[in-house]
Order: structure tokens, then C-alpha cells, then sequence
């Protein structure tokens, strides 16, 4: 026979001898009269019983701990009760006090405390045992005296009352702390303290009243002075929500906004907030989180735009706020949302465009090409009125006949063919400064027709002339 095994031989062994010892040999009373009257002097008691297998003396065990669930259940019904009604009896001052405007959380605390009383009673109970070997039966009887209940009661309610004063004396006082703390708009702290007062008075088991304020009134109004403060908190835009700016890199764009709570009626900025910027579309490089000043104020640099239209919400940032406060839920949902339009510059800025040829006929041909193909590439073409930039292009033309030279020097006819020079400038119109300027010279243009030639060189003058304003400007 092994260790482990042998060990637990000996132990049940030992368990059965102890239970055998235990139990009384005689058949006691309450067992002979079990079902027709009480046994204990003042009825508080319990009696429990089951069955065995008289070949499994190990069953006795098992036996023995649901005769005491029952017995302790029976007692139980009859110990609550009693218990109850005490308390409800010391308490009757205090219980008609709140029980008007609160009267089922007034029963509620009296179920709690009636539990203390009830848990710390079955510690101090009495109880005997009885096998009964005929009928495979053991049997478990417990209870309690009154005198015992109207101790431990006593002793509970003088515990308690010096527990909860000091707990309702230091709420009343933090309360003051709280009004405080919001006034200077250090809001995080006074939500926090008024968190760890509702966790204390929580704590109160019983109705308690100090300075003619009770636990269970004191528990709501401060339970209701966080909801309110909670659920008026904004975070308000101080910059515009719609903004257009130009593509890329930003030298003074920041987003703006002002955290406040109502408290008394009053507008009281939230300071030493934590906030967090999130960019729901589009590409831009924001400053990720930033805390509130001593006027609820956040700013929010944007350094880049990488994308035309973009998208950025400013909310609390809730995962820097767990440690003061666990009720997020109230700040997930206030945010501002902010749409970014950015624009390259040539989107931005209005171009108007002036022409000069050495050929009048071409001067609307040459003018619509540039139009055309400059707003092809996203330019804001207006009149000379409300341009911000004017866009001076000379353009020359000139006939060359319609023969091309081969390499052997013999002439050959071809088509009709121009050769044209063209030169931009770009002027500022407020300094009128230069921004850019360009020639091309030399260039040719081919078609069946004289006119078709040269429309065909003005279109490769533009095309190339707008494709360098394109990359440059």
C-alpha cells in the first residue's frame, strides 16, 4: 500500500472517530420530538438530518455536512427574522427620519446590516449531533439565545455607530473639499474625491444621522452632484471646425477647443485635462494629446497635410483618466470634429492671365489653351480684378515653309511646319514681385495646314510652358 494512500485511510479513520465522539449516544429529545414543538428556550433553532449508508462509514461525513446545511438553513430563517426585528426596533428613530422620501433604500440598509448581525450570531451559536444507527440517519441540531442576539447586536450597532459618524463626519467635510476643487476647476480631483465618497458611504451598513443629515440622503445628493457635473461637461471649438488651407507642411494651423462643466449655473473651465486628437480620414500630422490650461483651453499644432480632405476629432482621452475616475462613459462621448480641406496652392490663389503674340488672330487661341490647360492641372483662373497672381506670356510665331532638309542637303515637301518661342512670367500682384519665369525657344508645330501648324505649335508651347508652371510654382 502506498503513502498517500495509507494517509488517507488514517484520515478518514480518524474523521469518523471524531464524528462517532462527537455526537451523543443517548437519543436526545429534539430528536424524539422532532416536528412537534421547539426545544431551545426561545425558539431560535435549527434541525437538520440525513441519511447514510451504514456499509460506507465514509458517507458519514458527507452525511454529517448536509444534516448542518439544513440546520443552519432552519436556523436561519428564524435568526434573520428575529434579528430584523431588532434592529428595526433600535433603528425606529432614525429609519422614520429618512423613511418618507426613501423608504425602500431605508429597508435595504436594514437587510445589510440585518446580514453583519446575522453572519457574526452563527459564529457564536450552540449545536449538538446525533447518529442514529437504526434508521442510518445523522442528525445536527443549532441554537441561539436571545440574550446572545441582543448582545452581539449591541455590540454590532456600537461598532458600527462609531464606524459610520467618523465616516459621515469625514463626508460631510470632503463634501467642502469638493465645491472647492470646481470652483478652481481642478474638476479630475473633485470627481475623484466625490468617487471615493460614494465608495465610503457605500461602506454604511444601517441608517445613520449626523448633524441632522442622514447616510442614505447624503449618499444621493452626493451621488447626484457627480452625475450633473458629469453629464454638463463640453468641450467647445474655439477655431473654426471647417477649415482650407494649403497641401503639406503648416506653419501656424492650430486646432483650438475649451473644456467647461456647469456647476451652480456657472461656466467652469476644466483645467489639467487630458486631451487626444484622432485623424478619422484622410493623412496628417497632428499633435497626438495635449492638457487643458487654467482655462479649460487645449491647443493642437498641425504640422503636415498629407491628404486633400481630412478629417481630426479632439476627445478626452480616457485612457489617461482611469486612474481619477471610472465612470468613462460620460466622457467618451463629448468631441469636436474638425473637416480640413487642403488645397495645393495653386488651388488656393486665383491666377489671371494676360497674352501678347506678334499675331493678333492667335491671341484668343492661344489665351483659351492656356486656360484650359492650366485649370486641367487645378488652377483658380479669374479676372485681373481678383487675381492674387497675374500670368504674363509672350508668344512668337513664325512660318517656315513646308519642306524639311535631309541629311544628303536635298529638300523634300513635308507639311506645313511653324517654329515659336514663348516666355512666362509669374507676378505677385500685391508686391509685384516675380515668382517664377521661363522661355522655351525654337519650338515647332506640324499640320496639313498653315493654320493647323501653328495651332498645333501653340498647343506644345502651352503644354510645355504650363507643365513647368506645374512643377515649380
Amino acid at each position: 500500500m502506498s503513502f498517500m494512500r495509507l494517509y488517507k485511510v488514517i484520515s478518514l479513520f480518524l474523521v469518523i472517530k471524531l464524528l462517532f465522539s462527537c455526537a451523543t449516544t443517548k437519543v436526545p429529545v429534539w430528536v424524539k420530538e422532532f416536528g412537534q414543538r421547539s426545544f431551545s428556550k426561545d425558539g431560535i433553532e435549527g434541525i437538520g438530518f440525513a441519511k447514510f449508508d451504514k456499509k460506507n462509514k465514509a458517507s458519514l461525513v458527507e452525511a454529517r455536512q448536509a444534516a448542518y446545511n439544513e440546520a443552519i438553513k432552519n436556523l436561519a430563517i428564524k435568526l434573520k427574522t428575529e434579528v430584523k426585528g431588532v434592529i428595526q426596533h433600535k433603528m425606529e428613530d432614525k429609519l422614520s427620519y429618512v423613511g418618507k422620501k426613501y423608504k425602500q433604500q431605508a429597508f435595504d440598509q436594514v437587510e445589510s446590516l440585518t446580514n453583519v448581525m446575522f453572519e457574526t450570531l452563527l459564529g457564536r451559536k450552540y449545536f449538538e449531533e446525533y447518529i442514529d444507527h437504526k434508521n442510518s440517519l445523522y442528525w445536527v441540531y443549532v441554537w441561539t439565545t436571545k440574550a446572545e442576539l441582543y448582545k452581539v447586536i449591541e455590540e454590532e450597532l456600537q461598532k458600527q455607530e462609531l464606524q459610520n459618524t467618523a465616516v459621515m463626519k469625514s463626508a460631510i467635510q470632503q463634501i467642502k473639499n469638493v465645491d472647492e476643487f470646481i470652483l478652481s476647476g481642478d474638476v479630475m480631483t473633485a470627481l475623484s474625491l466625490l468617487s471615493q465618497i460614494i465608495l465610503q458611504l457605500k461602506e454604511i451598513k444601517g441608517v445613520y444621522v449626523v448633524d441632522k443629515i442622514d447616510n442614505i440622503s447624503l449618499l444621493f445628493d452626493v451621488q447626484n452632484k457627480k452625475n450633473k457635473l458629469l453629464s454638463s461637461f463640453k468641450i467647445n471649438p474655439l477655431s473654426q471646425t471647417n477649415i482650407e488651407t494649403i497641401l503639406g507642411p503648416q506653419d501656424r494651423l492650430e486646432l483650438v477647443v475649451k473644456c467647461e462643466i456647469n456647476y451652480d449655473k456657472k461656466n467652469v473651465s476644466v483645467n489639467s485635462l487630458p486631451l487626444k486628437t484622432k485623424v478619422v480620414k484622410g493623412n496628417a500630422e497632428i499633435q497626438d494629446v495635449a492638457v487643458t490650461d487654467s482655462s479649460g483651453i487645449a491647443k493642437f499644432r498641425v504640422y503636415n497635410l498629407f491628404a486633400k480632405e481630412n478629417i481630426v476629432e479632439v476627445a478626452v482621452d480616457v485612457d489617461n483618466l482611469m486612474q481619477y475616475i471610472k465612470d468613462l462613459d460620460y466622457f467618451s462621448n463629448p468631441k469636436v470634429v474638425y473637416h480640413i480641406i487642403a488645397k495645393e496652392l495653386k488651388e488656393t490663389k486665383k491666377f489671371a492671365i494676360e497674352v501678347k503674340t506678334n499675331n493678333n488672330k492667335i491671341i484668343e487661341f492661344t489665351k483659351s489653351q492656356l486656360v484650359s490647360s492650366l485649370k486641367n492641372q487645378n488652377f483658380n483662373i479669374v479676372d485681373f480684378n481678383n487675381a492674387d497672381y497675374i500670368v504674363f506670356v509672350t508668344v512668337d510665331t513664325e512660318y517656315i515653309g513646308n519642306k524639311i532638309t535631309l541629311p544628303d542637303g536635298t529638300q523634300k515637301s513635308f507639311a506645313e511646319i511653324y517654329s515659336g518661342n514663348i516666355f512666362v512670367e509669374i507676378k505677385d500682384m500685391k508686391t509685384q514681385s516675380v515668382q517664377l519665369s521661363k522661355s522655351y525657344v525654337g519650338l515647332k508645330g506640324f499640320g496639313r495646314t498653315k493654320k493647323e501648324a501653328e495651332e498645333n505649335l501653340i498647343k506644345k508651347l502651352v503644354d510645355t510652358t504650363v507643365e513647368f508652371i506645374n512643377s515649380n510654382f
